[in-house]
């Protein structure tokens, strides 16, 4: 694989699916970001975190705004 290569990990590929923010202060695989429009990403390889910033989206039932 290159650096113009793209692999689907995980999450919905589908267009406003609301998230799956689980209980608070508890990690879960199941987690998940609502879809958003405009937010920008990007992968921490020496924390392996991944940081989501902004955007417009969906959060558990509703859209919101960041």
């Amino acid at each position: 694989m290159n650096d113009s290569t793209w692999t689907w990990i995980s999450g919905s590929d589908k267009v406003n699916e609301p998230g799956v923010y689980g209980t608070r202060r508890e990690s879960s695989s199941r987690n998940v970001p609502g879809a958003r429009n405009g937010a920008v990403g990007w992968y921490d390889s020496e924390k392996q975190q991944y940081w989501l910033f902004g955007g417009h989206g969906y959060a558990t039932n509703s859209t919101v705004g960041a």
